[in-house]
């Protein structure tokens, strides 16, 4: 936060506690909502009840459509009714969808029935799809034009129904069955003859988006066509709403935190739960637990070589390395392959390409990192069959590690799991139970030199 803002913060928090309401409101008045939302996230729950409730319905709508579902549930937790219905009946449609989403049934019912029948009309609609699908996040206020339309008509039907559009980029064209046929930017309609028909000089390369789409599939297609809006379709592609590219900026987001967070072996659900720590310790604990089960097997498998161990305690300082070495590289190839695999730069059907390139590189880190560990075994404990041994151990293991790093993300996609979940405790415990393997193996085998 610049000292700007957080100047700002330090007055509105004192007039908040002294009850300078009007004082309060006026250090927002020339501020973005996206400024003031910030602001609001700094609050604690009491101080941003006692200020939302001083907006004038405009700026409350605004401002609660760009706060954390975590401060959105604080404010709605007692806001009337009434207030939420004036509120909802500002907003568009998408976002209206996405504040009842978490509103009890019962509430939702009162509240769509006191805004516009339209209005109510178009918010349930969107409240039966899946969040997560083009339905989901679509908004179905657009602008759409018959293809026997000419221009001049249609910049007439711009400027009739498009003034309170946010994001306009496109009019999209259909057809007498409400079928998307085609779009035109504002730009070409401007530029276009007022005589000319729409279908004449319309784009027919438009990409309606089915409304089950997952939204993950939604942004890559956005990224790979550099769209800015899109029309949603249903099956028979008739028009049903759009999807702009702020949408789509916020689910990338959304992705990119739910994975980071999942490959850390929790959820993203931790951020609404704030202070709630039974219900975030139950949304870590499965993963630590599955981890402590791994370090177990572990343990027990290095008691199954304590004869080894006894005999050549030398092999005791490498464990460390070997499995650290291991789990980094195990990481890396994971993080490369869950990220290949969610931007579809990764093609299950051409695996095998994938795994190639992986095991290349894995065998080029073996054999540098081998050749360094094995020198320096050798320098260290005078054995070059020492060196030899784990050398060789620690090619192996990363040569495992990089294709368990592919192969473990790639099996769960498969399965219909996110491969984001295997990044974590799974491949850790496969790495350590593998490398412990390669390594007291292999030193089994030249036990008698080592421990000589």
């Amino acid at each position: 936060m610049t000292k700007e803002r957080s100047d700002t913060l330090s007055l509105l928090k004192a007039d908040l506690n002294k009850n300078r309401l009007a004082e309060a409101v006026l250090l927002l008045a020339d501020l973005h909502p996206a400024d003031i939302a910030d602001l609001f996230e700094a609050l604690d729950e009491r101080e941003k009840k006692k200020l939302f409730r001083e907006l004038d319905i405009d700026t409350a709508s605004e401002v609660i459509a760009e706060l954390s579902e975590f401060s959105q549930d604080q404010i709605l937790a007692d806001l009337p009714h009434q207030r939420l219905g004036e509120i909802v009946d500002e907003l568009d449609s998408d976002d209206a969808a996405d504040l009842l989403a978490s509103v009890p049934e019962e509430v939702v019912e009162e509240v769509l029935a006191s805004i516009d029948v339209e209005d109510s009309r178009e918010v349930r609609r969107l409240l039966a799809y899946d969040e997560e699908t083009a339905g989901g996040i679509m908004q179905a206020e657009l602008l759409a034009v018959p293809q026997e339309a000419t221009i001049a008509d249609t910049i007439k039907h711009v400027r009739e129904h498009g003034k309170d559009l946010e994001g306009l980029a496109n009019i999209f064209v259909i057809n007498s069955r409400k079928q998307v046929v085609g779009q035109m930017s504002l730009r070409r309609l401007i530029l276009s003859d007022p005589g000319d028909i729409v279908a004449e000089v319309m784009d027919t390369s438009v990409r309606p988006i089915p409304v089950e789409m997952d939204q993950e599939d939604v942004a890559r297609i956005f990224q790979k066509y550099d769209i800015i809006s899109a029309p949603v379709v249903e099956s028979d592609v008739s028009l049903v709403g759009r999807i702009t590219i702020d949408d789509v900026i916020d689910i990338i987001e959304d992705e990119i935190s739910e994975d980071v967070l999942r490959m850390a072996g929790t959820h993203e659900d931790e951020l609404v739960y704030g202070d709630q720590i039974w219900k975030i310790s139950r949304l870590r604990l499965p993963w630590l637990l599955t981890t402590l089960v791994g370090g177990l097997l572990t343990g027990y498998l290095l008691w199954l070589f304590k004869v080894a161990l006894a005999d050549a305690i030398v092999l005791v300082t490498f464990v460390p390395v070997i499995m650290a070495l291991g789990g980094s590289v195990a990481i890396q190839s994971t993080t490369i392959t869950v990220r290949g695999l969610a931007t579809g730069a990764i093609d299950l059907r051409r695996l095998g390409r994938t795994v190639y390139k992986e095991t290349r590189v894995g065998l080029l880190m073996a054999l540098a990192c081998g050749l360094t560990l094995g020198i320096a075994a050798e320098i260290w404990h005078r054995n070059p069959v020492l060196g030899l041994t784990v050398g060789t151990s620690i090619a192996l293991v990363i040569i495992v590690a990089s294709l368990m790093g592919t192969l473990i993300p790639v099996a769960f996609q498969r399965l219909g799991i996110d491969p984001a979940v295997a990044s974590g405790p799974f491949v850790t415990i496969v790495n350590d139970i593998s490398g412990i393997v390669i390594y007291l193996s292999l030193s089994s085998v030249f036990l008698k030199y080592i421990a000589g």
